[in-house]
């Protein structure tokens, strides 16, 4: 009798890890989820090799990316330079507040050819409150749990 410990076990029985980051061409798009860090770097180059070789500009939606390390964020420094050297930008997209902190700590924010495109939408419990979009929604909602 086989025993599957994991839903990413295929029909074989072998363990299949789900895609962490994952491209996707139309337009150049690498999506990225759950927790990268330096164990899971192998499991992401394949994605970044083909985000290397892209038409056009990559943005990086970050909306699924719960935790990171410093690995990915170099991964991504390294993404943007070698498209900077080809005439194309990166763009990363709708990152939570402590995958903002990362990105700020790192200095990807503010290389050449890179933007941040943070969030804009307001969070529910906060409508009506100023300048409650994105990272200063949280802190609202935050202010608002604590009263």
């Amino acid at each position: 009798m086989r025993v599957h410990l994991c839903s990413c076990a295929d029909r074989e029985g072998f363990v299949r890890f789900a895609r962490i980051v994952d491209y996707g061409e139309h337009p150049p798009t690498l999506r990225c989820s759950g927790d990268e860090d330096r164990a899971t770097q192998a499991r992401r180059r394949p994605a970044l090799a083909r985000a290397i070789k892209a038409p056009a500009d990559v943005a990086i939606d970050l909306t699924d990316l719960t935790w990171a390390d410093a690995s990915l964020m170099l991964d991504f420094v390294m993404l943007a330079r070698r498209l900077r050297a080809q005439g194309r930008t990166v763009a990363l997209r709708n990152a939570q507040p402590q995958i903002i902190a990362l990105i700020e700590l790192v200095g990807l924010d503010r290389l050449q050819g890179v933007s941040v495109e943070r969030a804009t939408a307001a969070l529910p419990g906060t409508a009506g409150m100023p300048g409650t979009t994105g990272v200063a929604a949280n802190a609202a909602r935050l202010r608002v749990a604590h009263a």
